[in-house]
Parts: C-alpha cells; sequence; structure tokens
C-alpha cells in the first residue's frame, strides 16, 4: 500500500499532491465509532500510512477520516464517501454488504458495485487518474456505468 500511495505522489508531484499525514489509530476507532461499522483492513491500512490526498488532477481526492464524517449525507449506516472530484462533482464510496463483505461504488450509480479493493482503486487512478485510458471512468464504461 505504502509504494502504491508513493507511486501516486510521484506521479503528481510536478502538477501538485497533498498527502496528508496519517490517521491514528485512535482517530480510525473514532471514525468507525461515528459510522457504525468496521473499516475495511485495507482501508484501514490505507489510512494508518496517510489520511487521504489532495490531487491538483482533476481535483481528486480521497477525504480525510474527518471530513467524511463532517456532513450526515456522506455517509449511513452501512456505508460512507471516501474520494471525490471536481469539489464533489461526483463520488466514490465503500459499503457493507448483507453478506459482510465490502464493495466500492460510484456515488452517480451505487446499484452497480465496482471492486472490493481499494488498492484495485488507486491503481486504476494511478494508471490512467480518472479520465484517461486505464483509469476510474474508463473502468465505469468496462463495468456498464454511464
Amino acid at each position: 500500500m505504502k509504494e502504491l500511495i508513493n507511486a501516486i505522489a510521484l506521479k503528481h508531484h510536478k502538477g501538485g499532491i497533498d498527502v496528508y499525514e496519517n490517521a491514528t489509530a485512535s482517530d480510525i476507532v473514532a471514525f468507525e465509532v461515528q459510522i457504525g461499522f468496521s473499516l475495511p483492513a485495507d482501508f484501514k491500512e490505507f489510512y494508518s500510512i496517510c489520511n487521504g490526498f489532495g490531487c491538483n488532477e482533476d481535483i481528486f481526492n480521497i477525504i480525510p477520516l474527518s471530513q467524511i464524517t463532517r456532513y450526515q449525507q456522506d455517509y449511513g449506516p452501512n456505508w460512507f464517501y471516501f474520494s471525490e472530484y471536481m469539489i464533489y462533482s461526483d463520488m466514490w464510496g465503500v459499503r457493507l454488504t448483507s453478506s459482510a463483505q465490502y464493495e466500492i461504488f460510484n456515488g452517480s450509480h451505487p446499484g452497480i458495485p465496482m471492486t472490493s479493493s481499494i488498492r484495485e482503486f488507486l491503481s486504476r487512478f494511478l494508471n490512467g487518474n480518472v479520465f484517461d485510458a486505464g483509469g476510474l471512468y474508463e473502468w465505469h464504461d468496462e463495468l456498464g456505468i454511464k
């Protein structure tokens, strides 16, 4: 996970990226208490390395834990938005499924799961940002999200 975050930071260094200081274990527990469920293991790992990042490319962000819970519309009893671009023009969330698994979804098409891995999500962003080949929106097309 650390290598993936470092690769994203390196790719976007010239264009501008702020990688936020890691969330503490108590930050993560407090967040879990507020949202009402435990984070997936890979999300815990991500937030323990960095508490999100802000990238100038497409104004894309992985939202810090404290900002996720700032507005009630950004989380619920089994889900929360963790990523956004263009100042909340589009968002991606994670939710706990009925089978106690997790899946990432696009906020415009919440019924279509994309993956159950933040690593895969971040890898797609590393490959093609939001709009380029291999990126998040091409992934939407591959999944039939229109």
